[in-house]
């Protein structure tokens, strides 16, 4: 059955709590395998022999996967059917996660992995279109309150879960339990999701490749150069030809009928601050994950459950102060809070690179890092806020997507500068040589984290009269 977003019939109370059920559960299983990784970083480095840019391109293959698909995702489900392409997304997502639990080789798993991202970013593209299209207007923020809250809860649990499966059976389990789950949210969304379309909308082919070809250059080089040498061909041949695929994708957004990252809207100074915050956030968030895990574990010789919960300081927080943060912005604007939130998280990570170069060890760390993490827990929310609330209801769909996908960019690069760092600086081959590699991998994003600041200022409160983006404008959502 095909549902427009006009038609009543299609807001019946049971469709409307199965939607929302089964978009929440798929978000957070995808959300959950965002942080759940960063704590096997160690196991895999021993049971697969991963160097630093293996384990980078673990996380990051994910991330790049993700930032991909995002909008073309969003763009095939308007065109061939949401419920449709929401249902290939988890089913990907799964096969992948499965194909990750069977990799015996990190470039295995490296390729695993990017199919993952790939079908995690279908699916929460059309998780939020599913949401829209079965829920009435007039219930929208309260349905999406309640998943962005299941996706908050996500992220939060990511290491801890992923410490108590590697601990207590094997780091493959973290993939594993990905299958069922994802079969039982196939089935179930066939049965009780109803089928809509969009506007059917061009799908801007070149740009993905070119987008892709560009991030992918640049981020592969950084990875790798400390191991390969920043003046061997292969290094030098990917930030060339990376910078080269990025100039060209601009220029051809500026002409392509229906590009994927329209520039236009980048005239707009409180999305460009947005953005530009949400990039240095992103960053700082996965390239500090990337690297602290492994200091909890190889250096303070923490189990893998013991770096799950010591990490909990940093990413526990949202679920209590992002409401707030939320409900503050509405008062005072974003502008204030997102600055405030990374200067905390910043200053938060340099304290602690500094107290790791002085070798004081974990305790002395949790202030700084509950700084942290009161830090990103004011910020996420308010720089996402920002964005929506600097467009127009009509520019809400694309506002959304750009912003996700530049956020996911940020987070491939996070994680490629801080292993470029390391591995120029220092290595595995024992504490001390660890140290030397983390400390300046996590000042340089404590910098980067703070130069955010400059991006942030550029944020707008909006006049009391213009209307704030409503949710059922996110990317994929209905039209009418």
């Amino acid at each position: 059955m095909t549902v427009n977003d006009s038609s009543s019939s299609g807001f019946s109370p049971e469709r409307q709590r199965w939607t929302l059920i089964l978009a929440s559960f798929a978000s957070f299983m995808v959300g959950l395998d965002v942080l759940v990784v960063t704590t096997a970083l160690p196991t895999l480095h021993e049971e697969l022999a991963a160097g630093v840019a293996g384990l980078g391109w673990t996380v990051s293959a994910y991330e790049l996967g993700f930032a991909a698909f995002i909008l073309t995702g969003a763009a095939l489900g308007d065109r061939f059917g949401r419920r449709t392409l929401f249902v290939i997304g988890i089913g990907l997502f799964t096969l992948s996660s499965a194909l990750c639990a069977l990799s015996t080789s990190i470039d295995v798993l490296i390729a695993a992995r990017s199919l993952q991202g790939i079908g995690g970013g279908i699916a929460i593209a059309l998780a939020l279109a599913v949401i829209t299209d079965a829920t009435p207007p007039e219930a929208r923020g309260a349905a999406f309150g309640v998943w962005g809250a299941i996706s908050g809860v996500a992220v939060a649990a990511g290491p801890l879960v992923g410490g108590l499966v590697i601990q207590g059976l094997a780091w493959q389990w973290i993939f594993w339990l990905n299958v069922p789950v994802g079969v039982i949210l196939i089935v179930l969304s066939l049965m009780k999701i109803s089928e809509t379309h969009g506007v059917r909308r061009s799908i801007d082919l070149l740009g993905l490749v070119l987008a892709t070809l560009g991030v992918f250059g640049v981020a592969q080089s950084l990875i790798r150069g400390g191991e390969a040498g920043w003046t061997s061909p292969t290094i030098l041949a990917g930030f060339i030809g990376g910078a080269i695929a990025l100039i060209l994708f601009v220029v051809w957004q500026a002409k392509a009928s229906s590009p994927m990252m329209p520039l236009a809207i980048f005239r707009n100074r409180g999305f460009t601050g947005g953005c530009l915050s949400g990039f240095v956030l992103a960053a700082a968030l996965y390239g500090n994950g990337f690297v602290f895990a492994q200091y909890l574990q190889l250096v303070e010789g923490n189990d893998p459950l013991g770096v799950g919960i010591r990490l909990l300081p940093w990413v526990a927080l949202a679920l209590f102060i992002s409401p707030i943060a939320g409900k503050l912005a509405d008062s005072m604007g974003e502008r204030p809070l997102v600055i405030l939130g990374l200067l905390l998280h910043g200053g938060g990570f340099l304290a602690i690179a500094l107290m790791a170069s002085a070798g004081t060890g974990y305790g002395p760390m949790i202030a700084p890092l509950l700084a942290a993490g009161v830090g990103v827990a004011i910020a996420f929310p308010t720089v996402a806020s920002a964005v929506m609330r600097s467009v127009s209801p009509m520019e809400a769909g694309v506002a959304a997507g750009v912003s996700n996908t530049i956020r996911q960019v940020g987070a491939v690069f996070g994680v490629a500068m801080v292993a470029a760092i390391f591995t120029a600086q220092g290595g595995y081959g024992s504490n001390a040589t660890f140290v030397a590699g983390f400390t300046p991998a996590t000042i340089a994003l404590a910098v980067l984290t703070l130069a955010g600041v400059l991006a942030a200022a550029v944020i707008r409160k909006p006049a009391p009269h213009a209307m704030p983006a409503s949710p059922d404008m996110q990317p994929g959502g209905a039209t009418s």
